[in-house]
């Protein structure tokens, strides 16, 4: 055979298919570029050429003949495994020498680029089923004559690895693995763009552009006239103070990037200000995106929204919201081409998807990573970290800013809880706070006062909550939520009552928040039961807040809701303990934090009674409790042991997999579904059906395209409750061949209230109080 193809089209004659030196040399092609920012653009020839040299085989040839009507007397119709051969050959061409942990760096990234990043060794795997490195090295199945592969192909040579990462790390274990990581990043991204150009060559006009500097000019210009209007519309002490807090960033916008904290209190205008801070130290030192890491998916949708609205008069699409509601457990060759690799200037997303992608493994999770050297990220809210992974996290923000040019900024309302001192040592080091004095700010900014009132039953609950003719009533679970806005409901009727919860898709949340908003800027009565959801990115102003027990820091978020504009001399916010069968109970880190807050509550010595619920002294115990105190969950998984360099001959023995399946900041992860709320979505869920249904690779891009805009119309739900309801409310949608593509869509629009409660199943007690937290 002395033709040998990369890729084919399905019923398609063979002189249209993709040569495959064509491939490995547009995979080549750009990963040079994206190397080149982590200055190890000589790996390119490396990964490019080697990743596929498995094509060369005969069988894999065979297998794209008989797998598109060629050849159909073949009786073998599996995939042939072409992914270890170039990493079988790199270890066997450098196995004597002192480059052999360069080749084992190499064979990772080779043997990863289509089932994910492996396991150094995996000893206790069935036989015949090891997935590892070393045993996959060890295959002589995979292994194919070199004799007609070029001979320039062959005689890459190895580089070296970038002596910064030798010099600067936190352990050069953790360190070389991360680099590593970066490596198979930017050779997935690379593998799925090609792919996607040969299979799709239409895409060109649809992928987005090198960003100039007219865009970013521009986003300066859009922001800075906002900011001005904002300062005209209001001149009370509170839009002075704001004023101030923006004027501080801006003067530290030009120093060296590094880390970075913006202590300023709930209601202070951190979302626009650190924005502007970003948007200037970009243009300072020629970063590459601004990157927003945000703890909740409601809040990514809220502040997404925002930039949007105000970018929205540029001609340019510069904002990418991406969570993890529609990233598809199973992964598929489609599906994987359809993920996100964060080619826009600014990104919205959560800490989950951030963090995550951070210590993974898949492909389509690590596509993105590359695009994070040399950008700014603001990690909104940072202390919701899970105190069991602190030390993982910690070590990998460090790394980001060590060896690949981040800036990253801790904005918080309370103080930056994960900085080095004596009693937290594995904090970061060398945090710059742009503020000039966040105690002083704090006094300034106080609005209101916190009182306890102890247990309180639902019935009292409402009792209390009905004296108020507007008021903002935050509880921590959505059966919480719907079941004390049903309570409301019976007794005074709906008018001017609202319900928030993430069982609302977004774009539901989004029309009730203006409702709000209107009613409250027009003075009419206006009663709120929400989940946390609202205790960040919204800007509400209520007179009164009730506010179930939570963590301090939580607490602080909710107050930030009442009297935000200090338009009244003294406004309440209200902490209660639910009391009763008639409550949820709550798990996991909301369990943790609420008790955490009654046991300051319950120390007559706690400065939460001498200095004040939301004083700085209060939120140092809090997280000194909370955090500092607890060195033996730092690292409860043992994430870091799982990346080691041998002593004795210098063999990367990285655990991925295994390191990938231990960080999950999400124990039980929810399922997507998406609601057909409206034209928009309806129209979107009809095209993605048939682009799903087509054999045409070209669907890809407007797939993705779809996604994005679907994103705002998913509720998200348990395994049970969708094992409870697929078939006969929800559909699965299918995919060309008729087979499960991973998507879901609700079918009984029963289940969905469009006037208030959002998504609702039928059948009583279907919900699992633990998935529904947020």
């Amino acid at each position: 055979m002395t033709e040998f193809y990369g890729h084919s089209l399905k019923e398609r004659p063979v002189e249209e298919w993709e040569m495959l030196e064509d491939h490995l040399a547009l995979v080549t092609q750009y990963a040079q570029v994206f190397l080149d920012k982590l200055n190890a653009a000589d790996w390119a020839p490396l990964l490019g050429y080697w990743h596929d040299l498995g094509k060369y085989d005969s069988r894999f040839q065979t297998y794209l003949m008989q797998a598109n009507g060629y050849l159909s007397h073949l009786e073998e119709s599996s995939r042939v495994n072409h992914s270890s051969f170039g990493a079988q050959y790199a270890l066997e061409k450098y196995k004597v020498t002192d480059k052999k942990p360069l080749a084992l760096l190499l064979a990772y990234c080779i043997m990863g680029h289509h089932a994910g990043l492996p396991d150094y060794a995996d000893d206790n795997a069935e036989p015949g089923k090891a997935s590892s490195l070393s045993a996959r090295l060890k295959d002589e199945s995979t292994q194919i004559s070199t004799g007609q592969i070029p001979t320039r192909i062959l005689e890459l040579s190895l580089p070296a690895i970038p002596g910064e990462i030798l010099k600067k790390h936190n352990g050069i274990g953790f360190s070389l693995a991360f680099w590593n990581r970066m490596l198979f990043s930017c050779l997935v991204d690379s593998d799925y763009l090609a792919t996607e150009e040969f299979m799709s060559p239409d895409r060109a006009c649809e992928r987005p552009v090198p960003v100039e500097q007219s865009i970013w000019t521009a986003m300066e210009e859009a922001l800075n006239t906002e900011l001005e209007h904002k300062s005209i519309l209001s001149q009370s002490a509170v839009s002075q103070i704001r004023q101030n807090i923006l004027k501080s960033c801006m003067n530290k916008a030009h120093a060296t990037p590094g880390l970075f904290s913006l202590t300023v209190p709930t209601g202070g205008g951190k979302t626009l200000s650190s924005l502007a801070f970003a948007l200037a130290h970009r243009r300072c030192h020629q970063q590459e995106r601004i990157i927003y890491a945000i703890p909740f998916t409601s809040i990514v949708e809220q502040t997404a929204s925002v930039f949007r609205n105000l970018f929205d008069a540029l001609e340019t699409d510069v904002v990418l919201e991406h969570h993890c509601n529609i990233d598809l457990a199973q992964e598929t060759y489609a599906s994987r081409l359809a993920t996100e690799n964060w080619d826009a200037p600014l990104i919205v997303t959560t800490n989950v998807q951030l963090l995550e992608s951070l210590f993974a493994a898949k492909p389509s999770r690590c596509r993105k990573l590359h695009r994070l050297v040399n950008s700014i990220i603001i990690l909104d809210e940072a202390q919701t970290l899970p105190v069991e992974f602190l030390k993982p996290c910690l070590k990998v923000l460090q790394e980001l800013v060590y060896n690949y040019g981040c800036t990253i900024v801790l904005c918080t309302a309370t103080q930056p809880a994960i900085l080095y001192r004596d009693e937290f040592q594995i904090g970061l080091k060398g945090v710059r706070e742009i503020m000039p004095d966040p105690v002083t700010l704090s006094r300034k900014m106080k609005r209101v006062d916190v009182r306890f009132l102890g247990p309180v039953r639902q019935d009292s609950l409402v009792e209390r909550l009905n004296v108020h003719d507007s008021f903002l009533g935050i509880v921590n679970t959505k059966p919480d939520a719907s079941n004390l806005f049903e309570a409301l409901k019976q007794q005074g009727g709906t008018t001017g009552l609202f319900h928030l919860s993430t069982n609302l898709c977004a774009v539901h949340r989004f029309q009730k928040l203006s409702e709000i908003r209107e009613r409250l800027s027009q003075g009419k009565p206006c009663r709120v039961i929400s989940t946390q959801l609202i205790e960040a990115g919204v800007d509400v102003d209520f007179p009164v807040v009730f506010r179930a027990v939570a963590g301090l820091d939580s607490i602080a978020q909710a107050a930030g809701r009442c009297n935000r504009e200090g338009k009244l001399e003294s406004a309440d916010v209200y902490v209660f303990q639910p009391d009763g069968d008639k409550w949820s109970q709550v798990r996991g880190y909301l369990k943790r934090t609420a008790e955490t807050t009654l046991g300051m509550i319950r120390d007559e010595f706690s400065p939460l009674h001498s200095h004040g619920w939301l004083s700085l002294p209060a939120i140092e115990q809090y997280f000194r409790l909370n955090y500092w105190q607890h060195k033996n969950e730092w690292d409860k998984k043992s994430i870091l042991s799982h990346f080691r360099v041998s002593l004795k001959d210098g063999t990367p023995e990285f655990f991925y997999r295994e390191a990938a399946k231990r960080f999950q900041l999400i124990d039980d992860y929810q399922i997507s579904i998406f609601i057909p709320f409206d034209e928009k979505s309806q129209s979107a869920l009809s095209r993605l059906r048939e682009c799903l249904r087509s054999t045409d690779q070209a669907t890809t891009a407007p797939k993705r395209q779809l996604l994005r805009i679907l994103q705002r119309y998913t509720i998200g739900i348990s395994q049970p409750t969708l094992n409870t309801m697929l078939g006969k409310d929800i559909s699965e949608l299918p995919d060309s061949e008729g087979q499960p593509s991973g998507y879901y869509e609700l079918i009984n629009l029963g289940c969905y209230d469009f006037n208030h409660l959002g998504f609702m199943p039928e059948q009583a007690g279907i919900l699992d109080v633990s998935q529904s937290i947020f």
